[in-house]
């Protein structure tokens, strides 16, 4: 009898946990066709967010991106521009200042370094500017005749021998002789 019960037990399992070919076809088929629905919501969900967040992102990073165009030029170009000035004491016991200094400036002549200069009093003479490598080797000089008037400022051009290694200059010394 035991036989038997456990006979019957197993039968009624197999019946109801066996399922035909077709049912089990069709149960992977709708599993399938949920996975794949549900990544292309997935994916329908992103698209949209892309659309409407993409833009803002696009140009954020854009942005981000000019910006540090931007500074690495601006870096270049004070690295390879920017000179440094050593003002001579001949200047300012004659009342002359110089404030900024470029080499290369827009609308200058090739081998000139361009310096803003100050004359607190009026003042006729030559300015001479001399160009040193990094081993304080003097390199080249350029020197400018001036007749200034009192309280006058502007930028005078110094345009050095093109064969003066004016990139590689590491410092420059800005001398004035007045007219005797």
């Amino acid at each position: 009898m035991r036989t038997l019960v456990v006979a019957a037990a197993l039968a009624t399992l197999s019946l109801t946990s066996c399922k035909s070919r077709e049912e089990k076809l069709k149960a992977a088929e709708d599993e399938g066709n949920l996975l794949v629905a549900t990544k292309a919501k997935l994916l329908k969900g992103a698209a949209d967010a892309v659309k409407k967040e993409g833009k803002e992102a696009a140009e954020s990073l854009a942005e981000g991106t000019g910006e540090v165009v931007k500074g690495l030029g601006a870096g270049i170009e004070k690295g390879f521009k920017e000179v440094k000035i050593a003002a001579h004491e001949s200047l300012a016991s004659q009342g002359l200042t110089a404030t900024r200094a470029t080499r290369g400036e827009a609308g200058t002549a090739a081998h000139t370094v361009t310096v803003y200069m100050t004359f607190e009093k009026a003042w006729t003479g030559s300015v001479e500017l001399r160009a040193y490598d990094a081993e304080d080797r003097e390199v080249g000089r350029a020197k400018v005749e001036l007749a200034e008037k009192e309280s006058n400022a502007h930028y005078v051009d110094f345009v050095f021998d093109p064969r003066t290694p004016l990139l590689t200059a590491g410092k420059f010394d800005l001398r004035a002789t007045p007219k005797s």
